[in-house]
C-alpha cells in the first residue's frame, strides 16, 4: 500500500515506509498524482481535462507526450497498479493508494468527527504551488479552502456535543480547534468565546481575544468591532457562577448542517407603488450579487432560494419559515426585510439573523428617488457585512461593484431572467438585449443573453455576447466570474475545459442551480461525441429538480433522458409537467408531441400538429428532432415532416422536408423509399439533393448498384459547389461556405467504396488544402482521411489517423446537419475500434448514436446490430437478443432481411 498524506505534511512512502522521492521531487507530477487521487467527485479522469489542466501551454501531441511520461514516471515510482485506465482515455488511481486527504474526507461522510481532525494537521499540499497551471492552482486553492471549512465544521460539531454532555474542557478544546483552522473568522471567534464563557475557562477566552485584537491591529491596522468589545468586557465583569451562563439542557443546538459563512437573502417585503414591485425580487439579486463579492462569505444561490420560497407562500415570509429554508439550504445566517415607498421615497429595512433566529444586526437605509436605490442597497450590504466582520471583509464591500447602475437596465434584466427560467428563450433575448443597451457595462446581462442566444441555436450571436461579457469579468464576484469561464468554454466548443470548470464550481457551491444545469446540459449535448450517452447527464439535472423543482430547462432535458432510457411513461409525466408549468415555452410543442406520439394518442397528435402549422420553423425543427430520436415513433416523425411540406413554400425549405423524410426511410430500412425522397429533394435544390444522395451512396451498410454509384459520382463531379447561393434558413446556414468541402469529402468517400484509391487521394488533397480550415472542414477531412487509410493499411492505422474525438463544433449545428452531426465519424470510429479488437470502447461509440441528431437515425440499426455481435462474443445473450431486437424493431420496414455488417472497401 503506498501512502500519500498530502494535509499539512508532505509525504509519499512505498509499503515498506521508505520514501518515494522520484516523485516528491518533480511537482507536476506530484500534483497530477494528488489530482487524480482527490478530485470530487471521485471517478475516472479523461486524458483531455488533464492536458488542459497541467499542460495548458502544449499544443497537444507534446502535451499527450508530456502526460504519458508522467504515467511513465509514476508507475515506475508506484508500481503499474496504482494508476488505473478504462479504456485509452480514461485514469484513476486504484485502492493501492491511501491518502490522508481522501480518509479525511471519508471519515467526515461516515460522521467520525474525532477521526477526521486527527487526520487534517493542516492545509491541502500546504506550501505547494506549481506554475503554468493555472486550472490546478485554482482547483487546489478551492480544495483547501473546502477541505479547511469542513475540518473546521466537524471541530465545532464535536465542541457543540461534548457542551451538551457536560465536559466543557472537551468543548473548549475543539471549540478552539475549530477556531484555529479560521483565525480570521469574527463569527467564529465570537462563537468560541461564549463557548468559553458558558463553560467558565474566561481566562482562555481573554487570551484568545487578545491574541486576535494583537494581530487585527499589527496586519490590517483596525480595532475589534464594538459587538466584539462588548462582549468581552461583559466577559471580564461577570460575576455569576460558570454553571449558571451554560444553556439549559432543552436548547436546541444550530443545525449541524448550518455554515455561519453561508448567506441565505430572501425577497423583501414590498409595500408601495406598483411600479416599484420589482424591488420584492430584485433585492435578492441586488444584494446577493454585492454580498457574494466578499471571500469570506457565500451568498446562496437566488433561484434555489427563490425556488424553495415557492410561489404559493404568504407575501410576507415569516422568520420561522425563512429559518426552515435557510437551513435547508445549508445556510447559517438569513436576511430579511421591507421596502417601502411612498410619496417617491424609498425606505429600506433589513435585519440580519443566524439561523436559530437571533438578530445579529439592523440596518436601515433610504432614498429620496428610485435613482438613489442602488446607493441605499450598497449602504445595506456595506452595514450587513460590517456587522459579520471588520478588516477584510468590510474593505471588500467598499469595492464591490454594482451590478448595474441603471434602474431600465435591472428591470428588464430581471424579466428577461424570469423567461429564462419558463424556457421562454426568444423573449429572454428580448429583454437582455434591452438590458445591455440601457447599460453597455451590465456583464451579469451579457452573460444570460449568451445563454438565451445559445437556447435559439444562434450560434454566432452566442459567441460574440459572450465575448463582450468575458471583457467586463472583472467587474464580476469570483462565482459569477466562474461561471461565465465556463459558459464562455462550453459555447466556444473548449468542451472539457468547460465540464472541468462546471465540476469546480458545483463543488465549491453546491446549491448553484444554474451550474448544475448547464453542467447537465454540456454533458446532454456533448456525450454522444466523445462516445459517452446523453443519459450521464441524468444525475445533473435531478441535483437541478432537488433545489428548483419547477425548472423547465431540467425537465425538458429529463424527458429526453427518459426516452433514451425507455421510460415511456415518466416521458409522458415531465412533458405534461413543462405544459402545465409554461404553456407557452419554447420547448413545451415538441414535448407536447413527444407524449403524443409516445402514446400514439390521435386526439394528442392532431393538436400537436395543428400547433405545428402556425408555429416557428426553430419550433418545427426541433419537434421533428425530438419525435424522431425520442417518441419511438418514426412514423410519427414522417407526418411532422409531411405536414410541414404541405405548407411549406420555398423550394429549399420543401427540399429539407424530403431530406428529412429521406434519412426517416432510410433509418427504417427503406433504402428504395429514401433514395426517391433525395432525388425529390435534388428536384427542388440542387445542392441538398446531391449532398444527400451522395451522402447515402457512401454509407458502408446501404446497398447499391454499381450503376446507380457511378451516376452519383458523375453529377458530383459535374457540380461546382462554389455556385450553391448562401441561405439564411437556420437550418442550412450551417453549410454556407462548406459545399466545397462536402463535395470532395463525398467525392472521397465513394471513391474507397468504388475501390478508386487514387480519385479518394486527389478528394484528401483538396479538402486539405482548402482554407479556411474550420472546424466543420476539419471534422470531414478526418473522416475521409481515416476511410482511406482503413482500406489501405487497416483499422488500428485510420483510429491513428482520426485522432482523438472532438467536440470543437457548435452543438446546435451538429443537430441540424448531417455532415457536421459528427454521426459518420463516429460510427467510423466505432467500426474501427471494432475491427481492432477493442469491442469494450466500441460498445460505448455504437451506443451512443442516434442522441444527438435526427440525421444520426440512418447509423442507429447497423450500430445495434453490431452491438449484438460484440454481445455474443462476449457470452452475453440477454444483451445480445436486446441489441438485436432494437435493429430489428429499427429495420421493421427494410427492404430486405436484416443483413451482419462487412467492412466497408
Amino acid at each position: 500500500m503506498i501512502e500519500l498524506r498530502t494535509l499539512g505534511v508532505l509525504d509519499l512512502r512505498d509499503a515498506h515506509g521508505n520514501e518515494i522521492r522520484s516523485v516528491l521531487q518533480q511537482p507536476k507530477r506530484l500534483a497530477l498524482l494528488a489530482y487524480l487521487a482527490l478530485a470530487e467527485p471521485r471517478r475516472y479522469h479523461r486524458r483531455d481535462s488533464l492536458l488542459a489542466m497541467f499542460w495548458p501551454e502544449l499544443d497537444e501531441e507534446h502535451a499527450r507526450a508530456a502526460l504519458r511520461r508522467s504515467l511513465y514516471y509514476l508507475r515506475t515510482g508506484l508500481g503499474r497498479e496504482v494508476i488505473a485506465g478504462r479504456g485509452e482515455d480514461e485514469l484513476a488511481v486504484s485502492e493501492g493508494l491511501w491518502c490522508d486527504a481522501t480518509a479525511f474526507t471519508d471519515a467526515i461522510n461516515a460522521s467520525d468527527r474525532v477521526r477526521a481532525v486527527e487526520l487534517y494537521r493542516g492545509d491541502l499540499l500546504e506550501g505547494f504551488h506549481l506554475s503554468g497551471a493555472a486550472g490546478f492552482q485554482d482547483w487546489l486553492d478551492r480544495e483547501r479552502l473546502r477541505l479547511r471549512d469542513r475540518a473546521a465544521a466537524a471541530a465545532w460539531e464535536l465542541a457543540d456535543a461534548a457542551e451538551r454532555a457536560g465536559d466543557g474542557g472537551k468543548a473548549g478544546g475543539w471549540a478552539r480547534r475549530g477556531f484555529e483552522l479560521t483565525p480570521d473568522d469574527e463569527d467564529t471567534l465570537r462563537r468560541l468565546l461564549q463557548l468559553l464563557d458558558r463553560t467558565g475557562d474566561r481566562t482562555s477566552a481573554l487570551r484568545v481575544y487578545e491574541e486576535f485584537s494583537r494581530r487585527l491591529t499589527l496586519e490590517y491596522d483596525l480595532e475589534p468591532p464594538a459587538e466584539l468589545r462588548a462582549l468581552v468586557e461583559a466577559i471580564r465583569t461577570r460575576t455569576r457562577p460558570a454553571a449558571s451562563a451554560r444553556p439549559p439542557a432543552q436548547s436546541s443546538p444550530e443545525p449541524r448542517s448550518a455554515d455561519s459563512r453561508v448567506l441565505a437573502v430572501f425577497p423583501f417585503v414590498f409595500r408601495g407603488s406598483d411600479r416599484l414591485t420589482y424591488l420584492a425580487e430584485g433585492m435578492v439579486h441586488l444584494l446577493s450579487t454585492t454580498l457574494d463579492s466578499v471571500a469570506e462569505l457565500r451568498v446562496v444561490d437566488p433561484r434555489a432560494l427563490l425556488a424553495a420560497v415557492g410561489d404559493g407562500g404568504s407575501p410576507e415570509i415569516q422568520l420561522d419559515q425563512a429559518r426552515g429554508i435557510a437551513e435547508q439550504l445549508g445556510a447559517g445566517l438569513l436576511l430579511l426585510g421591507t421596502v417601502m415607498e411612498a410619496g417617491g421615497r424609498v425606505q429600506i429595512g433589513a435585519t440580519l439573523y443566524g439561523v436559530a433566529g437571533e438578530a445579529r444586526a439592523r440596518v436601515q437605509s433610504g432614498s429620496h428617488t428610485e435613482a438613489q436605490l442602488f446607493e441605499a442597497v450598497e449602504h445595506v450590504a456595506r452595514e450587513v457585512l460590517g456587522s459579520l466582520s471588520s478588516g477584510p471583509a468590510l474593505r471588500s464591500a467598499r469595492l464591490a461593484l454594482r451590478m448595474t447602475g441603471s434602474l431600465d437596465a435591472l428591470k428588464t434584466y430581471l424579466e428577461g431572467e424570469r423567461c429564462l427560467r419558463a424556457g421562454r428563450f426568444f423573449d429572454a433575448m428580448e429583454h437582455l438585449q434591452r438590458a445591455v443597451k440601457a447599460d453597455p457595462g451590465f456583464a451579469l446581462a451579457y452573460y444570460h443573453l449568451a445563454g438565451a442566444a445559445a437556447g435559439c441555436a444562434l450560434q454566432d450571436f452566442a459567441r460574440e455576447v459572450i465575448e463582450k461579457g468575458y471583457a467586463l469579468r472583472d467587474r464580476l464576484a469570483e462565482h459569477d466570474r466562474l461561471l461565465l469561464d465556463a459558459q464562455r468554454a462550453w459555447i466556444q466548443g473548449d468542451v472539457s475545459n468547460a465540464e472541468s470548470l462546471y465540476n469546480a464550481i458545483t463543488a465549491s457551491y453546491p446549491d448553484d442551480i444554474e451550474a448544475w444545469f448547464h453542467l447537465g446540459d454540456m454533458l446532454f449535448h456533448c456525450n454522444p461525441l466523445r462516445g459517452r450517452s446523453a443519459a450521464e447527464s441524468r444525475g445533473a439535472f435531478e441535483r437541478v429538480l432537488a433545489y428548483e423543482p419547477d425548472h423547465i430547462g431540467a425537465l425538458v432535458h429529463l424527458t429526453r433522458v427518459a426516452a433514451i432510457e425507455g421510460h415511456r411513461e415518466e416521458v409522458g409525466q415531465h412533458a405534461l409537467r413543462v405544459r402545465t408549468l409554461s404553456p407557452d415555452g419554447d420547448q413545451a410543442l415538441a414535448l407536447d408531441a413527444v407524449a403524443a406520439f409516445s402514446s400514439r394518442d390521435e386526439e394528442s397528435i392532431r393538436r400537436v400538429l395543428d400547433s405545428l402549422s402556425r408555429a416557428r420553423a426553430t419550433t418545427v425543427a426541433v419537434t421533428f428532432a425530438d419525435v424522431a430520436m425520442y417518441s419511438g415513433n418514426l412514423e410519427g416523425a414522417e407526418r411532422i415532416a409531411r405536414a410541414l411540406l404541405e405548407v411549406a413554400r420555398s423550394p429549399e425549405l420543401r427540399a429539407l422536408c424530403h431530406v428529412c423524410l429521406a434519412h426517416v426511410a432510410v433509418s427504417q430500412g427503406r433504402w428504395a423509399d429514401g433514395r426517391e425522397e433525395a432525388r425529390e429533394a435534388q428536384a427542388h435544390d440542387y445542392v441538398q439533393g446531391i449532398e444527400t444522395r451522395g451522402l447515402f451512396a457512401a454509407l458502408p451498410f446501404l446497398p447499391i448498384d454499381p450503376e446507380e454509384l457511378a451516376d452519383v459520382r458523375i453529377q458530383l463531379r459535374s457540380w461546382n459547389p462554389l455556385e450553391a447561393p448562401p441561405t439564411a434558413l437556420a437550418a442550412l446556414a450551417v453549410h454556407n461556405g462548406l459545399h466545397p468541402a462536402i463535395r470532395s469529402f463525398l467525392l472521397g468517400l465513394l471513391a474507397v467504396r468504388a475501390g478508386d484509391l487514387a480519385e479518394a487521394h486527389e478528394a484528401l488533397d483538396h479538402l486539405s488544402s482548402a482554407e479556411p480550415m474550420s472546424a466543420g472542414r476539419t471534422s470531414l477531412r478526418k473522416g475521409l482521411a481515416a476511410t482511406l487509410t482503413r482500406a489501405e493499411r487497416g483499422a488500428t492505422e485510420a483510429l491513428a489517423v482520426l485522432g482523438r474525438p472532438s467536440a470543437e463544433l457548435w452543438y446546435q449545428a451538429t443537430v441540424i446537419s448531417p455532415f457536421l452531426s459528427l454521426a459518420y465519424e463516429r460510427f467510423l470510429r466505432a467500426e474501427l475500434l471494432y475491427e481492432a479488437g477493442r469491442h469494450a470502447e466500441a460498445l460505448g461509440w455504437y451506443g451512443s448514436i442516434a442522441e444527438r441528431s435526427p440525421f444520426e437515425l440512418v447509423y442507429a440499426a447497423p450500430a445495434q446490430l453490431r452491438r449484438a455481435e460484440i454481445f455474443a462474443r462476449q457470452g452475453d445473450p440477454e444483451a445480445e437478443r436486446a441489441a438485436y431486437q432494437q435493429a430489428a424493431t429499427r429495420w421493421a420496414k427494410a427492404d430486405q432481411e436484416l443483413q451482419p455488417l462487412r467492412p466497408a472497401g
